[in-house]
């Protein structure tokens, strides 16, 4: 009996006629009136069943039920249960004969499959039955046997066929059907595991016996075997995260080993193995390196994957691939990190270009692109941007706003997305074009030199600092009152600033918070132009201060190079007073 604490059963029929037959399996010989007879007979105690669950017709129970069970009692010691069936002349009857047999299989048990008696079409639908309760209820396949009664010798005794390779084919139907349409390869990798394992196990008894010719042969097999596991695996992992430069490397590796795996010869293959082969390289070489990286932590960067043309391309494949299965989560981010990589090698920056996985790089350059966004929805520059410009931050805007935060964020939001986005067709096409080399980074702003923003407060000697720090500053913004306006050009007469100065006059320089919008469109168009804004936190009112924190901020978004520093004046209050223009201590906040 098995030793299995789970139930197992063996699902059989039984046909009109009880013949007393010969039947061979794995080298042992019986004779027995019915074919499930012998199997119980022929198999290992290991493999025999605790349960029997025994289908028959009306003409069945009246013709063989009776000795099958006698048999059964008599070998097994426990007596079969019998199932009422309809001949199956229907598509309800052979409903009913599906769930009249279901009901006797519970989950997770395990089964054994004779399929050699009974109607000739029973076999078909005991086939499709285990498929199903397979995956719906967990149950484990332990075998699947057949008499071949027809089509041998009258004396010769009659084989009895293991069938489950059938049972397993499914499976690989489907996971085939996984890569195709997924492009998942871990279904694969679940399949050919215990392949890898059953040959390392007859490894070892080949090593036993000490056939060491024959062993060493198994064991080179079962490596290749695992081999391909385990780059299946990292192809996987690799694809199912949208890890371009993970992924390229497990291509290469899979792509390698299944070169290796033609010399495997074992029988636990799936059929058509070497077309299936071929179309899993196929897929791999669209995302594969051409040479395989090392297998060190390190291999990213000793030697650097090379960021070029080909390697942007070799990520592109990848996208589309994302966006035709609708992998869009995937596809768009990966898309976004794509453009990054695009405008770093397309600047030409050797220094950047060499580091582009380097974080401090790629978020510079993704400042870089989002300033083109932020410059394009932003009203205040509607009259001043280019077409170029234009195009590109709304690009921009659509792939990361539109898609990537809705995606990404699993539309945490109040407005449904039930279709795929109809923006993302557009998105799609402009990306296309850079792609293909038909659109460039538009340059942003600049060409006007260095911007400072300062406050000014009742002690002119703040600006005058500030205006000497930050020397030769080219425009300085100053952020004042009404009391405080008249100071400036004292300022910059003793500082000898010979660049132009802008009065941001506030109203109410102590409350006036709805003035802070204000003042910062006003200065937004010096912003963009300025090549370094340089900004002053030290003087005037807290609203100041909060005025040009808020500038210093619009100025990143514009993707600006900014520096902050604050002045100390370690003079008693008087002395400032009386002699103002004496340049304080600078101490710089920003590298």
């Amino acid at each position: 009996m098995a030793t299995s604490n789970k139930k197992h059963i063996l699902l059989t029929s039984l046909g009109m006629r009880a013949i007393e037959t010969e039947y061979e399996w794995n080298g042992k010989k019986v004779t027995a009136d019915l074919t499930p007879l012998a199997l119980v007979q022929l198999l290992d105690k290991t493999q025999l069943p605790n349960h029997i669950v025994t289908v028959v017709t009306v003409g069945a129970k009246r013709e063989t039920w009776q000795p099958f069970r006698a048999g059964i009692c008599q070998t097994l010691k426990f007596s079969p249960e019998i199932v009422e069936i309809p001949d199956g002349n229907s598509s309800d009857e052979i409903r009913q004969i599906l769930e009249s047999v279901a009901k006797r299989i519970p989950e997770g048990s395990e089964l054994t499959l004779d399929v050699t008696q009974g109607f000739r079409h029973f076999p078909f639908i005991f086939y499709a039955l285990v498929l199903y309760l397979k995956s719906l209820r967990g149950v484990t396949i332990r075998g699947a046997y057949y008499g071949m009664i027809e089509g041998t010798p009258r004396d010769a005794p009659k084989p009895i066929i293991d069938l489950q390779p059938l049972l397993e084919l499914p499976e690989w139907f489907h996971a085939v059907q996984m890569f195709r349409d997924q492009g998942t390869t871990k279904p694969m990798a679940q399949l050919l595991q215990p392949l890898a394992d059953m040959l390392n196990a007859e490894t070892s008894e080949l090593f036993k016996r000490g056939d060491t010719e024959a062993g060493r042969k198994l064991s080179g097999q079962a490596k290749q075997i695992k081999n391909s596991v385990d780059w299946l695996k990292a192809y996987a992992f690799a694809y199912e995260s949208a890890l371009p430069l993970e992924l390229g490397k497990a291509s290469k590796g899979l792509m390698d080993s299944i070169k290796k795996s033609t010399t495997v010869d074992s029988v636990g293959l799936p059929p058509l193995f070497a077309e299936l082969n071929e179309s899993i390289t196929t897929a791999a070489e669209k995302s594969a390196f051409e040479k395989r990286p090392s297998n060190a932590g390190d291999w990213k960067r000793k030697p650097p994957v090379v960021l070029n043309a080909d390697e942007l391309e070799r990520q592109a494949r990848m996208i589309d691939i994302y966006l035709d299965r609708d992998q869009l989560s995937l596809g768009v981010g990966l898309m976004r990190e794509w453009v990054v990589s695009w405008a770093v090698c397309k600047s030409g920056n050797r220094p950047d270009i060499q580091e582009w996985l380097n974080l401090e790089v790629r978020e510079r350059y993704t400042r870089r692109i989002g300033a083109i966004g932020a410059f394009a929805r932003t009203p205040a520059f509607k009259t001043t941007i280019t077409s170029k410009q234009k195009e590109f931050g709304q690009f921009w805007d659509q792939l990361g706003n539109a898609l990537r935060n809705l995606l990404l964020h699993h539309a945490m939001r109040v407005d449904p997305v039930e279709e795929r986005p109809k923006v993302l067709e557009k998105v799609r096409d402009f990306w296309n074009s850079l792609r293909e080399d038909r659109t460039k980074l538009p340059l942003l702003g600049g060409s006007h030199g260095k911007l400072l923003i300062s406050p000014q407060g009742t002690r002119p000697g703040v600006l005058f600092s500030a205006l000497k720090v930050t020397h030769p500053a080219d425009t300085c913004i100053v952020i004042c009152s009404s009391a405080s306006v008249s100071s400036i050009t004292d300022a910059a007469s003793h500082a000898a600033f010979a660049g132009k100065t802008e009065p941001i006059e506030l109203v109410d320089p102590h409350g006036g918070f709805d003035e802070i919008t204000q003042a910062v469109d006003q200065v937004r168009p010096h912003l963009l132009e300025a090549d370094e804004v340089v900004a002053n936190m030290t003087g005037g009112t807290t609203l100041m201060g909060i005025i040009v924190q808020q500038l210093v901020e619009e100025a990143q978004k514009l993707d600006r190079p900014v520096r902050r520093f604050v002045l100390i004046d370690r003079r008693p209050p008087a002395q400032q007073d009386r002699d103002p223009f004496v340049q304080s201590d600078c101490h710089w906040l920003d590298n």
